[in-house]
């Protein structure tokens, strides 16, 4: 059980890493879920916004849950679909996964945001 939760922690600790920013703008709205995904993942796709970052425009649209870090913010839950051993969220702007937390990536008009409920 030690091990299991160590493990948990170590993603924890990368997944702010991995969830950060990138997009650009356009008007947060909400959207549904992306009926072309994978069978182990679920999309929630936004609109960027000038000079907002993924992670307000996601809560604006959303209701999300999540664990401020050092490194940022970790979005646990999205809509109340929260992360769990063996899925996460990740989020991508413009098709590319973001490389630093939600919260620091700043958007552009244009951008488009997608949260992926994948399996790690």
């Amino acid at each position: 059980m030690r091990h299991r939760y160590n493990i948990f922690m170590s993603m924890l600790l990368l997944i702010p890493i991995m969830l950060c920013c990138s997009g650009k703008s356009g008007q947060g709205e909400k959207s549904g879920v992306d009926t072309t995904a994978s069978p182990d993942s679920l999309i929630v796709s936004l609109n960027g916004e000038t000079g907002k970052s993924v992670f307000e425009i996601t809560r604006a649209n959303h209701e999300v849950d999540f664990l401020d870090s050092p490194a940022g913010v970790f979005v646990k839950a999205i809509d109340s679909l929260e992360s769990g051993y063996y899925y996460g969220w990740i989020y991508s702007v413009n098709d590319t996964v973001g490389q630093i937390a939600s919260d620091r990536f700043v958007t552009r008009g244009g951008d488009i945001i997608k949260w992926h409920f994948r399996k790690f």
